[in-house]
């Protein structure tokens, strides 16, 4: 086995003992993706109504301070929203646009800026009892020099972005339980 590839698999390996359910994909030559799952006690449509009502997000997820949805109308594909959230372990203000709104299973918001770019999304699956909720974050560069700041600091975005996907999807879980 290629020496690159054995540290990322060790790495994720550590990584999903640490973190249960959060897993960090990241093989050469992708994107990286970060995504945590969680089993909730309610249907695909309550849970998708809660995760996709983003100008509630501040009174339901630590992570977010404010949100406003920047269109006309009601929320749905095409629509743009701007956050004030904690994203890497810093505030940061964040617009985003929604390229996927499919009722009730994935909601899922892009954000781009000249060269650097993310996907957050959230996936929705039935179970037999309840759903499965997934947040997952692919944050990329369209710059060769993006990509290799990617490479190089990916260890602590992988460990911080897994961690504020993890209060969020346990924020949403204590709603749901409510």
């Amino acid at each position: 086995m290629d020496p690159a590839r054995r540290s990322v698999s060790s790495f994720q390996a550590t990584r999903m003992a640490l973190a249960g359910p959060c897993l960090i994909k990241l093989s050469p030559g992708s994107t990286m993706q970060i995504h945590v799952s969680r089993p909730v006690a309610a249907s695909p449509a309550k849970v998708f109504h809660l995760v996709s009502n983003a100008v509630e997000w501040p009174l339901i997820l630590r992570t977010v301070a404010s949100a406003e949805l920047l269109t006309e109308g009601a929320l749905g594909e095409g629509s743009r929203l701007r956050e004030r959230r904690l994203l890497v372990g810093a505030e940061a203000v964040v617009e985003s646009e929604v390229i996927e709104f499919a009722r009730p299973h994935r909601f899922r918001l892009s954000t781009a800026t000249s060269d650097r770019y993310f996907d957050r999304d959230f996936i929705i699956d039935a179970l037999e009892t309840g759903s499965r909720l997934t947040l997952a974050i692919r944050p990329g560069s369209r710059a060769a020099t993006g990509r290799a700041l990617l490479d190089i600091l990916s260890a602590v975005l992988q460990v911080r972005l897994s961690d504020e996907l993890e209060m969020d999807i346990a924020d949403f879980a204590a709603v749901l339980r409510a």
